[in-house]
């Protein structure tokens, strides 16, 4: 089990418990449930990096315990 902090970057963070070999898909369906936000808005992906893909695990992006990931909000607009 591994903490991930996922930061929207406005002031909120959010530390979620997961598995290092969770693919990326059902760690948003985490994030989403915890922040309150629909899971095809989410968008998440390292500083200076390109997005996550759903169908990779976070360990095949480096991912383990204290890690940061940013979340962008895509709605669309």
């Amino acid at each position: 089990m591994i903490i991930v902090t996922v930061n929207d970057r406005l002031g909120t963070k959010a530390q979620i418990p997961c598995m290092a070999s969770d693919p990326v898909k059902v760690f948003k369906a985490m994030v989403a449930a915890k922040i309150g936000r629909p899971v095809h808005e989410i968008m998440l992906k390292r500083q200076g990096e390109r997005p996550f893909h759903d169908q990779l695990s976070l360990a095949d992006y480096g991912v383990s315990h204290g890690v940061q990931i940013d979340l962008e909000l895509n709605t669309g607009d």
